[in-house]
């Protein structure tokens, strides 16, 4: 076998393990994606029509756990997208979130403990905010500026 026939084989296999890193492709899965979004926002729909609140609790549990994802996945796509098979998988995990429970699962191991240590930081900085003179002022201007804003609809005041 002669090297520069090695060389090439030896590219091809780096390229096959290294750069082959999905199975269905990125704009087949992220089609696939969309469709069960919309189809779970059909099902969220159909949710709130039934006097059940189970159904509600599961698909606004859902929602706030995609909404979760999404949110990492924009500041982290340039490391998630080298990760092999990370579209099928998310597409995985939203099936596993929306249909089978998924979703209350992380909330209740994850998400709760993050939304409650989130909302004490936030409280904590709002008041913070308020205790420095310069803080409260632009919060001040903000708030007669939103004053200022008219609604469509609604008498200004």
């Amino acid at each position: 076998i002669n090297a520069e026939y090695m060389g090439t084989l030896s590219e091809c296999l780096f390229f096959f393990v290294f750069d082959f890193r999905m199975i269905l492709g990125h704009a087949f899965t992220d089609f696939l994606t969309k469709c069960i979004l919309v189809f779970f926002g059909y099902k969220s729909y159909q949710a709130i029509d039934t006097d059940s609140w189970k159904d509600d609790g599961h698909w606004l549990t859902f929602w706030l756990m995609y909404s979760f994802l999404q949110f990492f996945e924009f500041w982290l796509d340039y490391i998630l997208d080298r990760f092999p098979f990370y579209y099928e998988l998310k597409l995985v995990l939203l099936l596993w979130m929306g249909l089978f429970g998924g979703a209350t699962q992380i909330y209740d191991m994850i998400g709760k403990k993050a939304i409650k240590s989130t909302e004490a930081f936030s409280k904590d900085m709002y008041a913070k905010a308020n205790e420095n003179p310069q803080m409260k002022k632009v919060v001040d201007q903000a708030m007669n500026m939103k004053r200022k804003v008219v609604v469509p609809g609604q008498a200004s005041k």
